[in-house]
């Protein structure tokens, strides 16, 4: 830090200042440069309009004179607090450090009229944020509208979990924080309340200084909250910073999707008093209750209800587990339902027309085939299925009945694929959807000539 001469002892705006330098670790150059001659200055920024307001802060479309584009501006209000002045500092220094594509590159720190670090810029992102598509949608989401915004929700873990991995937690997690772009790019917005943690991981690659940690006796950190309540954990909400950690921005994930679901904040309430109340508490509704006449599906729902877990320990342990487990409901099988059977239930019966394919999960089903004619006609006993068998797959794919009955012999679990579900599935590719096709017309086919040729067994 420069020592301050006796006049300026006392000045706070000098102060400020000087702090904010050694805080910054800015270096402004006590004489310029000569400038060549016929060189003419022009002003660098042209300012072309406000693209957000925040409480302590404006951004701003403007035109860069020395590269001829237009960039973001983020604007610090006129302060002489200097918390405020170094939180602003350390958020265009923390997010300049975060490199990955879905985190906004800073271009460079400038300086206000009075040489203070008041502003800095940024790539300009064209786009709506995730709260403004949401809005515009259907409601509740469904099917390939569905799977469109949790694409985005996968390149908003990316950027988490990359942040986790350089020590920054961003605690403001939410909807309207994310970006996504004319092109489809998606940005993780507004790291100007993340928090770095101390830990070996950060090493050099962090060079951050005087940054606020967990545990820090910074007015912050002695009880003052950040973030919005309507989505934040519980452990944030209470002022618990020594207990934030990545799971809390696994909780902020768990309400992004939450609202993806629902169209509604995990902790949506009148005022922000009730909101926060909520989030104190843990208390999320179940995302299917908002939605009774278009059910969820039970493997995304399960996903949410366990990133918002009131408990930490409860909640995914990282972002990228978070991610993992979406997408292996993308690829198939968590849009279906689960259903289960008592002992001794017919769940399907030959004849009958089909509307729906079943996979056990858990429990032992009986197949049986009519045989005979007259007096004489019966069900003979076929095979056991078991775990991870499927049956009523063919009757789906073609116009036929159902070729057999199925009993449960214990209590069954079993996925239920329905046509509806297969049928989206197979329209992604229609060669594929084809193929599938002709081979269960052909499996019909050939099912019922073995039928004739089946000598007949006695019925049971």
């Amino acid at each position: 830090m420069k020592p301050k001469s006796q006049s300026s002892a006392h000045d706070p705006q000098v102060e400020a200042y000087t702090r904010a330098e050694s805080h910054a670790t800015l270096r402004v150059s006590a004489e310029p440069a000569p400038r060549p001659s016929g060189v003419v200055p022009v002003q660098r920024f042209e300012d072309r309009g406000e693209i957000a307001r925040g409480g302590m802060s404006s951004v701003r479309c403007v035109f860069d004179n020395l590269v001829l584009r237009e960039v973001a501006m983020k604007v610090l209000e006129p302060t002489r607090d200097f918390d405020a002045l170094a939180r602003f500092v350390e958020e265009a220094q923390i997010t300049g450090q975060l490199d990955h594509p879905n985190i906004v590159p800073i271009h460079d720190i400038e300086m206000d009229d009075q040489g203070l670090p008041t502003r800095f810029t940024m790539k300009l992102v064209r786009g709506d944020t995730l709260a403004d598509l949401l809005a515009a949608s259907e409601t509740p989401l469904s099917g390939e509208r569905l799977e469109e915004f949790l694409q985005v929700f996968l390149r908003v873990c990316d950027a988490v979990a990359f942040a986790h991995s350089r020590g920054v937690i961003h605690r403001d997690l939410k909807p309207s924080n994310i970006m996504v772009g004319t092109h489809g790019q998606v940005y993780v917005m507004d790291w100007g309340v993340a928090l770095l943690r101390e830990g070996p991981r950060l090493g050099e690659s962090m060079r951050v200084p005087h940054v606020r940690r967990a545990g820090d006796t910074l007015p912050e950190a002695l009880g003052s909250l950040t973030g919005t309540p309507s989505y934040m954990a519980p452990e944030q909400a209470r002022g618990e910073v020594t207990r934030v950690d990545e799971r809390t921005d696994v909780y902020g994930l768990g309400g992004i999707l939450y609202f993806l679901l629902t169209q509604r904040a995990p902790h949506e309430a009148d005022t922000i008093e009730e909101s926060l109340a909520l989030a104190q508490a843990g208390r999320v509704v179940p995302p299917e209750r908002w939605t009774p006449e278009t059910p969820l599906p039970p493997f995304l729902s399960r996903i949410a209800r366990r990133a918002l877990a009131a408990d930490p320990a409860d909640r995914y342990p990282s972002a990228a587990e978070l991610k993992r487990d979406v997408e292996a409901f993308l690829r198939g099988g968590g849009w279906f339902a689960q259903q289960s059977f008592a002992a001794g239930t017919t769940i399907v019966k030959e004849g009958d027309a089909a509307d729906a394919a079943y996979i056990i999960t858990h429990g032992q089903c009986e197949l049986y085939k009519l045989e005979g004619t007259g007096e004489a006609r019966g069900q003979r006993f076929v095979c056991e299925l078991g775990p991870g068998e499927v049956f009523g797959e063919t009757a789906i794919f073609t116009s036929s009945t159902r070729m057999g009955t199925i009993v449960a012999k214990t209590d069954v679990t079993a996925l239920v694929v329905t046509r509806a579900a297969l049928e989206r599935a197979l329209s992604r590719n229609e060669w594929l959807g084809a193929f599938v096709r002709a081979v269960a017309e052909r499996f019909v086919d050939l099912d019922r000539q073995l039928s004739k040729q089946r000598p007949s067994d006695p019925p049971r």
